[in-house]
């Protein structure tokens, strides 16, 4: 009996949080029978915050039930503080899983499963309570909310959510509790499709269109929050969905949205469990239409009962904004249905009648005839046929003019600054002179060091060649280890060498990094970088910075490449070994492991995706590998000046590949990033991971 009461002590406070979160979900009519409740969500609520258990469980040991973790966005409300300058949370968390090799079969049976491919699994944590919320919906309302009923696909991925619980149980517990709700919404999906033109290489068409629908929405304020690629998904992908020629799902989001809806007074953080909204799009084999849909955010409101006037009107906002820029696009708003499971709709022949009787093949020959010499004189639009007195009249409707824009002859770099004379003396030298002067005379004197505190993280200079850069590294003692294109376009270069001085710098663990040095070629912009050795080493050798024989390098690259110049991209010097984005991001020591055994090296044998391999003197191996087609674009959107950072770097010592985690590489290589240019890279981070562990497998 003691004991019992114990335990009902001790739950207690969870039990009634739990009832108050479920209250506030869900303001049910009180006359409400059980049959008309329907499940929304499964929670677990724990005392105390579990963050790290949790991050624990979705990162790892749910893998070794299929469940694959995508793009886990840690921690947003900390990127809300630091934008909105408030939050009242302690912890907001989306992980989205997806458990591919039960999903893709179903794919073929009906598409629109990836509506919730990945779903979300959520962890939220207010600052003035001492409960963790973590939960996801349940497959049957997601199921309900997609349209789906066909009963092998409901039956199947139904099922695999058994096991997903199960392990959620054993390895966290928790208090566990469903989450009701009321309705649906009458409209619960937004499908739309978009026809092209048949391309000679459908990845060329995939590659430009991707991009200028990413533009699109990044443009208005959306996150390109995740981006998931059926057809890699698992190593016999490809051959299970040989129907399509690509199949694809993006996670949108929208930061102000976001905020406005979990966070500040009466913030709903349980909305994330429908967040990021995943939107899904495929092309079948041979065709020439992309199909396109997404949840609607008034799925949220409806199942949530939001009632809150301004976080109803930005679920309405979104709710139109979404359509309307898919519109803009060029697409076509098409009902929800399963497409496999109707017969695609022929064409009818156009037929016209005169009581009731098909044309005759002459009366069709005439109308073409006359279609054709009205053709000759002015574009037609259409061809209206009507019936006058009995008789078939066809009547042409011309187009609208196009209006053609006058050919402007403003240059915007035509100087329009009134000119004076200057009347000076022969030989005449301005005082200003000297000291103009002295500054170009010593101008190079401090390239690359420390100056007013901080330290530039590229050298500049003009564009040489990329044999003339290597043969000058050569003869300034270096080794050339590669030279790779690092963009599909060939116009980017990376030159990676190394010599005695750098293997010494990187000869202790996790120092790896330190051996070797890139110089990009940029034949578009004309310049050269060279990454200074002087930042390089602060930040990657930390307490074993080595700053004499890091100024010998600094002083050999400066005395073999003339006129090289400070870039702008710098950072205060003394920060560096405890650089981070932002708080809560990595640091340099928080390396992520992508493969371990004892044959690491026997797998990269044959690889094309390994640029160069280099070993060190303490036994560990640097390799610089080729990362997939769409991540390394990245530069496309934040820059090209600084792409010197690919082949992307893999560190292989004490039978574990690690690289530094891409949040912080990315961000330390581009010193100037702003966290609204960080997000429109925000797929780019975890597909830089995976690319990473694809090498190895």
């Amino acid at each position: 009996m003691i004991h019992f009461f114990k335990n009902t002590f001790i739950l207690f406070p969870i039990l009634f949080s739990s009832l108050l979160f479920s209250t506030n979900l869900q303001k049910a009519d009180a006359h409400q029978t059980a049959s008309e409740k329907k499940e929304l969500a499964i929670y677990y609520t724990f005392k105390g915050s579990i963050e790290k258990e949790y991050n624990d469980l979705v990162e790892k040991k749910l893998k070794s039930i299929g469940f694959n973790l995508t793009d886990p966005h840690k921690r947003v409300n900390d990127q809300y503080e630091v934008k909105y300058g408030s939050t009242v949370l302690d912890v907001l968390s989306f992980m989205p899983v997806v458990k591919d090799s039960a999903l893709l079969p179903l794919l073929n049976i009906d598409p629109r499963i990836a509506g919730f491919a990945p779903f979300n699994m959520v962890i939220h944590k207010k600052l003035d309570e001492n409960i963790t919320h973590i939960g996801h919906l349940l497959p049957e309302t997601m199921l309900d909310i997609l349209g789906i009923e066909n009963k092998e696909v409901r039956s199947k991925f139904t099922a695999t959510f058994k096991a997903l619980d199960a392990t959620i149980a054993q390895e966290l517990g928790g208090h566990v509790a469903t989450i009701p709700y009321k309705k649906l919404p009458k409209k619960r999906m937004i499908n739309f499709e978009y026809e092209f033109d048949a391309p000679e290489d459908i990845d060329d068409f995939i590659d430009e269109y991707q991009n200028t629908f990413e533009l699109a929405f990044i443009d208005k304020g959306y996150l390109i929050a995740g981006y998931h690629n059926f057809m890699e998904a698992t190593d016999d992908a490809e051959e299970v969905l040989s129907q399509y020629d690509a199949f694809w799902t993006y996670s949108l989001c929208h930061l102000k949205f976001s905020y406005h809806m979990f966070d500040n007074e009466g913030g709903r953080p349980e909305a994330g469990l429908f967040a990021p909204c995943t939107m899904y799009m495929y092309i079948k084999k041979g065709s020439n239409k992309l199909v396109l849909g997404m949840y609607r955010l008034h799925n949220w409101s409806d199942t949530l009962a939001i009632t809150d006037k301004t976080r109803l009107e930005l679920i309405e906002q979104l709710d139109t904004e979404i359509p309307a820029i898919l519109t803009k696009l060029g697409m076509k708003s098409v009902p929800n249905v399963n497409p496999l499971s109707t017969s695609p709709t022929k064409k009818k022949k156009t037929t016209l009648t005169n009581n009731k009787k098909e044309l005759t093949t002459t009366q069709i020959k005439n109308v073409k005839t006359t279609d054709n010499k009205l053709s000759t004189k002015k574009s037609i639009a259409s061809v209206q046929h009507i019936k006058v007195a009995g008789k078939l009249v066809n009547i042409s409707l011309p187009s609208v003019p196009t209006v053609t824009k006058c050919a402007s002859t403003y240059n915007e770099d035509t100087d329009r600054s009134i000119k004076f004379s200057k009347r000076v003396p022969p030989d005449y030298i301005p005082h200003s002179f000297n000291k103009s002067h002295k500054t170009k005379s010593t101008a190079n004197t401090n390239v690359g060091e420390v100056h007013n505190g901080k330290v530039s993280a590229y050298l500049r200079g003009a564009l040489i060649s990329v044999e003339e850069a290597q043969e000058k590294l050569k003869s300034a003692g270096f080794k050339i280890i590669a030279t790779t294109p690092v963009n599909k376009a060939k116009d980017l270069t990376t030159i990676v060498f190394t010599d005695k001085t750098l293997q010494g710098m990187a000869n202790k663990e996790n120092r790896g990094f330190m051996a070797s040095l890139r110089l990009l070629v940029d034949t578009k912009e004309k310049h050269i970088s060279i990454t200074n050795p002087m930042y390089i080493a602060k930040g990657f050798l930390q307490s074993d910075f080595d700053e004499k024989n890091a100024n010998k390098l600094l002083i050999r690259l400066v005395q073999t490449f003339n006129d090289l110049k400070n870039s702008k991209d710098s950072l205060k010097f003394q920060l560096l070994p405890k650089y981070q984005f932002m708080n809560g991001m990595p640091k340099y020591q928080n390396m992520i492991e992508v493969a371990s055994g004892t044959d690491l090296l026997e797998k990269l044998k044959n690889n094309d995706k390994v640029i160069f391999t280099q070993n060190l003197e303490n036994g560990a191996t640097l390799i610089g590998v080729k990362l997939g087609k769409r991540t390394r674009k990245f530069t496309k959107r934040i820059g090209r000046n600084n792409a010197a950072m690919l082949p992307y770097p893999i560190l292989i010592e004490n039978g574990k590949a690690k690289i530094l985690d891409p949040k912080f590489y990315i961000s330390f290589m581009y010193p100037l990033l702003t966290m609204s240019e960080f997000m429109t890279i925000a797929t780019v981070p975890d597909a830089m991971v995976k690319d990473c562990e694809k090498v190895f497998k």
